[in-house]
This record gives C-alpha cells, structure tokens and sequence, in this order.
C-alpha cells in the first residue's frame, strides 16, 4: 500500500484532490460541517476496526508478508507496463490536453480540405 501511495501519479493525485477538499470546505460553509462531521465518524469507525482487527492481522502476519512480497512483484511488472505511474498527475494531464488539441487541430483541417 505505501508504495502505491509513494507513486508520483497517486501521490500528486491524492494531493490535488485533497487540496480540492480543503478549498471546497474552506468556501462553502455548510458543506464544512457536513464535512467535519463525516470526518469524525470515518475517524471513530476506523480506530475501532483496527482495535478489532489487530489481533487477527497479528495472527495473519506470516500470510500477509507472502502477500506483500508477491504484490510487489505484481506492482514491479505493472510499473513496467504503466510508466505513466511515474509521472505527476500535472505533467500527465498537460501531456494529455496537448495530445487533444493536435487532434482537433489535425481533425480541422482534414475537414477543411
């Protein structure tokens, strides 16, 4: 999971979203509260499940490492196949805009001629 998080695509994705978030409570005071208030019970909800779950991930431990050790090897082939994982979301999405706009642009002038 921490390396996915780390990947410049899901990290720099996470932190526009989340900065999106923040200036959406920041403007819209209703929604803020709505906002805090889920916060709370997702906070509340999740120390009780890991409370709960710990001694059962405790008894899991040997599993769950063979686990990570073969999604890591899943995550190496993907990174491979998918080096768009190790872009920023910025660079991407402006690498994207550019592709759309050489379409249209090349779409225009076949249909002009």
């Amino acid at each position: 999971v921490s390396r996915v998080a780390n990947l410049p695509l899901v990290s720099s994705t996470y932190d526009m979203v989340s900065t999106a978030y923040i200036a959406t409570k920041d403007n819209h005071p209703y929604l803020k509260s709505v906002c805090e208030i889920a916060e709370k019970g997702v906070k509340t909800i999740t120390s009780v499940a890991m409370t709960s779950a710990m001694p059962i991930i405790q008894k899991l431990e040997p599993q769950i490492v063979v686990a990570n050790n073969y999604a890591c090897i899943g995550l190496d082939k993907i990174e491979e196949r998918l080096p768009i994982l190790n872009q920023p979301t910025d660079k991407v999405s402006s690498f994207h805009l550019h592709m759309l706009s050489r379409r249209t642009v090349h779409s225009s002038i076949i249909t002009k001629t």
